[in-house]
């Protein structure tokens, strides 16, 4: 637990200023798109652009909460052994994510 909270801050601390902002603007973009259906696929857009705006990763936590194709929230999340596969509601789009060594077990 304190050596993946050792890497976040490590992260953090690469982060340019404009960089910084952008993440909790992203973050708070997939938390407002969260309490609102019908503006979700627009918040998560938003959050996108600013990503590739200010050159900024959108965390792994965030990307598996949404269809890379469509923006939509509306994910089906299951694991089998090495990866995580994110399966869209609406446009049937599925994603693969490979599982890292802690997650396996």
């Amino acid at each position: 637990m304190q050596k993946a909270n050792q890497n976040a801050d490590k992260k953090e601390k690469k982060l340019k200023g404009n960089q910084k902002l952008a993440l909790e603007r992203i973050y708070r973009l997939f938390e407002l798109a969260a309490e609102n259906e019908k503006y979700a696929k627009r918040y998560v857009a938003l959050a996108k652009r600013i990503g590739e705006k200010t050159r900024t990763s959108i965390p792994r936590e965030l990307k598996t909460q949404h269809c890379t194709k469509c923006n939509s929230l509306k994910v089906v999340k299951t694991t089998k052994t090495p990866f995580l596969i994110i399966k869209c509601e609406e446009c049937k789009h599925t994603k693969k994510y490979p599982l890292k060594n802690k997650e396996k077990n």
